[in-house]
């Protein structure tokens, strides 16, 4: 399995406190059935972690694991969040930040926790124009969301994918945010799966979440998300 979202590298954010969680954590992923994770630690404004520092970190990390004999490839990403349109020109035109993979197809693109940036339907746009497909994060997890469904199905029809967190279709994150994670689910506007580990106690459970999704919306469904999955880091697969 892959997981393209999960904060393993340590000292950058919220994430792995250090390299000894960060390895447990990837330990924890292989034993789940993980074999590939994109480390994306947070690019906001009060967090600037620029790719350069993310793939020297990817790199440490990766070194570690290589050593201690784990079986698990990391790749350089980041959940980058969507302050403002200009926070996002900026900063993609100037390259500071990680795609989820190399030939940046795909961008894990954040919205505010306070509110829905009303920017947001243009921003997707752009990045289309760029060849790159947008993915928002855990919108099972924003209230705004919740209270109005058809943003989503807005940002859906522009041509932006969701990423759904297991732990939210496990019921780890709350009843209210587990029953709209459902409804995306029924709706078939959950793209891909992901872990959005931070740490041991957050961690890795990819395939507990894909276990709810056979169960709720049966096995081919299953299948297409993970497939869909692999190929934004395996386009060709």
């Amino acid at each position: 399995m892959i997981d393209i979202h999960c904060h393993i590298l340590s000292d950058l954010d919220d994430g792995a406190g250090d390299m000894r969680e960060s390895v447990e954590m990837a330990r924890i992923a292989f034993e789940d059935g993980i074999r590939h994770i994109v480390a994306t630690p947070h690019f906001t404004l009060a967090y600037r972690n620029t790719a350069a520092r993310v793939q020297r970190k990817v790199r440490e990390l990766q070194q570690e694991l290589d050593r201690q004999g784990i079986a698990v490839t990391i790749h350089p990403g980041n959940e980058v969040r969507l302050e403002s349109k200009a926070f996002i020109y900026d900063q993609a035109k100037s390259d500071q930040f990680s795609y989820l993979d190399p030939a940046q197809n795909y961008v894990l693109l954040e919205q505010r926790w306070s509110d829905f940036n009303p920017e947001t339907l243009e921003v997707v746009k752009w990045f289309l124009r760029r060849n790159t497909r947008p993915i928002v994060p855990h919108p099972e997890r924003h209230v705004f969301f919740r209270r109005q469904p058809e943003l989503v199905e807005q940002l859906i029809q522009a041509g932006m994918w969701t990423q759904v967190t297991a732990d939210s279709l496990n019921g780890n994150n709350g009843e209210e945010v587990r029953r709209f994670a459902e409804w995306l689910l029924a709706n078939d506007y959950v793209h891909v799966l992901a872990t959005d580990a931070h740490n041991v106690r957050r961690k890795p459970n990819l395939s507990s979440g894909y276990d709810a999704v056979r169960k709720l919306a049966g096995n081919r469904r299953a299948e297409q998300i993970m497939e869909r999955t692999q190929r934004i880091l395996f386009p060709k697969s």
